[in-house]
């Protein structure tokens, strides 16, 4: 056998080499993977945490490019067991002690567990208990409390959620709990200048219901059995208590009616809940307490989620989802589509001082904001400001109203009191003839 013949060429080696050439050219033909773009607003200070924890988070929602808890977040919340009663001020408390035991320097799930054993609120125990146990087993502080969405808005759990990536969660849960305890006050300053006027409403409706019961039916059956002569605005005072007395209940039965018709089916649908919000802010003197309120809220909000380290966009989206005022909506996503477009916020807050949302001194001291890089600075003193606008100019229509509540009852009280001295008034008369 010849040693000099020829070797058969290896197909297996050929086809491999052609494989890897075909999956190299493949490789270097395809585009590189795009990063995640994140427009961040023209503030050289406010930070990118959000933007560094979306490139690592896996793909989500489109509500959830955008800084707002995913679905995998929603559906979390919900499964989360149901609670008992748990006042806000409970929730306020309960952070109030949380950041206390961090600033002592106690790690997060023994500061859990202890406050989980040493609440007086037996329903918070619960809760704490089970962010507790949830943080236990792994899991974000932040994730925890959006399983309890109940409690915690969208805007809490965003800011917990850049505050543990930044190492800074002692001092936002210290701004959230100064932002729940500014709203409560206010709250309560809103609702304490309200009780007098409605201890008023309430008085003088049992009073016209008690006349119309009970002591006009009496002075009828008194003129009645004398055969007085009964003119037509005494008779229009009757007949108007006789309606009273029998459809009262009518009268009650319609209130609840419509207040349950607007809660449960009119406000139901977008559309007619914002015809409803827009025409709250056309009515006299409240409309512009509401103005007042949704545009304090509004920039609270935004100061503190940006001066937080959450980006532009994140923060308008949250805005967005948080006001009362569904008018509102339309003026920050105006802004937000702005800032993506790279245009900057004037455009958009000129437009909203146009069309009556935002006062002409509010939007100039934004831009200037803007231009300076403060602009969370000096939202946060448009709230302030607002804040005690609103406190004000509810002292002063509490003051307002009460003295005229006294008069509109004095004046229905009289009016029913005349009503029924008329009558008499004509039989006095007819006995002094009749005798003289």
């Amino acid at each position: 056998m010849p040693t000099n013949a020829p070797r058969k060429p290896n197909t297996k080696l050929k086809v491999a080499a052609k494989k890897a050439s075909a999956k190299k050219a493949a490789s270097a033909a395809r585009p590189a993977p795009r990063p995640v773009a994140r427009h961040e607003a023209a503030l050289p200070e406010v930070q990118s945490l959000t933007k560094e924890l979306e490139l690592e988070r896996p793909a989500a929602p489109k509500a959830a490019s955008r800084g707002v808890p995913s679905a995998s977040v929603a559906s979390e919340a919900v499964s989360a067991p149901s609670r008992g009663l748990i006042r806000d001020r409970d929730i306020t408390t309960f952070l109030r002690q949380l950041i206390m035991m961090f600033e002592s320097g106690t790690p997060i799930l023994k500061a859990l567990k202890s406050l989980s054993r040493r609440s007086e609120n037996k329903n918070l125990r619960t809760l704490v208990g089970g962010i507790a146990e949830y943080v236990e087993s792994g899991n974000p502080l932040w994730q925890a409390f959006a399983r309890e969405g109940r409690y915690f808005s969208p805007v809490d759990v965003n800011l917990i959620k850049a505050a543990e990536a930044s190492g800074s969660l002692p001092v936002v849960l210290k701004r959230i709990a100064e932002y729940r305890e500014a709203t409560n006050r206010l709250n309560r300053k809103v609702q304490v200048a309200l009780i007098y006027p409605a201890i008023l409403v309430t008085v003088a409706t049992a009073l016209v219901v008690v006349l119309s019961v009970f002591v006009i039916p009496s002075f009828r059956e008194i003129f009645v059995t004398m055969n007085a002569k009964i003119g037509w605005y005494s008779e229009l005072i009757m007949d108007t208590a006789d309606f009273v007395a029998m459809w009262w209940w009518l009268v009650v039965g319609a209130v609840i009616g419509l207040i349950a018709a607007y809660k449960l089916w009119w406000v139901r649908d977008p559309l007619r809940q914002l015809a409803a919000d827009r025409a709250k802010l056309r009515v006299p003197v409240f409309g512009k307490l509401g103005r007042l309120r949704v545009t304090a809220d509004f920039m609270r909000t935004f100061a503190m989620l940006l001066r937080s380290g959450v980006s532009m966009m994140a923060t308008l989206d949250l805005c967005k989802n948080s006001v009362s005022n569904r008018a509102y909506i339309g003026v920050v996503q105006d802004m937000r589509d702005s800032v993506e477009a790279g245009e900057g916020l004037e455009g958009p807050l000129r437009k909203a001082e146009k069309d009556g949302y935002l006062a002409g001194v509010v939007v100039d001291m934004l831009l200037t904001g803007e231009e300076s890089g403060g602009l969370e600075r000096v939202a946060d003193q448009i709230a302030s400001t607002y804040e005690e606008d609103i406190e004000i100019s509810v002292a002063g229509l509490t003051e307002a109203i009460t003295p005229l509540f006294v008069v509109v009852m004095g004046f229905v009280v009289g009016a029913i009191v005349l009503g029924m001295f008329l009558p008499l008034f004509s039989m006095i008369q007819t006995i002094s003839a009749g005798s003289l």
